[in-house]
């Protein structure tokens, strides 16, 4: 990643001034620890927003998405630096093909990760989706055993397409609430992680995309 031509990081002027604050502040703690680079890998099965995630993030259209195109079949790494700090987002192939998990998307991802080091997991799943099935826990458990059950301890579940009423007259928060809850459980299951330490190890977050 060090020889790549790094890109200063321009998306951010975009971003509303509380969130430009609040990312300066954070870039000025992580220099002050000594941490110039930050590296996010961003998982999920196809179809759930991980490329525009990734856009959103950094503020600028880096990765392709359409809605009548397939997903990329390699990952991407773009990296965009500021005020002497560097950003690293590694967008990656949809881990879902033919109702199964894609051992090959796996087995790229991995070789693409080699000699690179993770600081922060976004696993990424819609909002808008109304139930997890035995499918989500294989997803979780085949990346358990790709990276390592020790990867969750980095995880952020990202909720994504969040535009959307929610059914049987449940408030936004209390479906965003139980969305998340069951997300969560599913990747506590794949991490082993005890039920004690469960709720400190795993963060939610959701962005609204358009």
């Amino acid at each position: 990643m060090a020889s790549q031509l790094v890109r200063e990081w321009m998306g951010i002027q975009q971003f509303p001034v509380a969130t430009q604050t609040a990312l300066h502040r954070l870039l000025g703690k992580l220099k002050q620890e000594s941490v110039d680079t930050l590296t996010i890998l961003v998982l999920g099965k196809g179809g759930v927003g991980k490329s525009s995630t990734v856009n959103s993030i950094v503020g600028e259209r880096v990765a392709i998405v359409s809605a009548f195109q397939s997903e990329a079949m390699r990952p991407l790494i773009c990296s965009r630096s500021r005020a002497g700090f560097t950003l690293n987002i590694i967008d990656t192939p949809g881990l879902i093909e033919g109702g199964f998990v894609n051992d090959h998307a796996l087995d790229l991802i991995k070789r693409f990760l080699i000699n690179k080091t993770i600081d922060i997991l976004l696993y990424v799943d819609r909002l808008d989706g109304y139930r997890v099935d035995d499918l989500d826990l294989q997803v979780t458990k085949a990346i358990s055993k790709s990276f390592g059950q020790q990867i969750w301890r980095r995880g952020i579940v990202v909720l994504t397409h969040a535009q959307l009423s929610p059914p049987d007259e449940l408030r936004y928060a209390d479906f965003v609430g139980r969305r998340s809850t069951i997300l969560q459980d599913v990747v506590h299951k794949a991490a082993g992680f005890k039920k004690s330490e469960a709720q400190q190890k795993l963060l939610y977050c959701r962005f609204q995309l358009c």
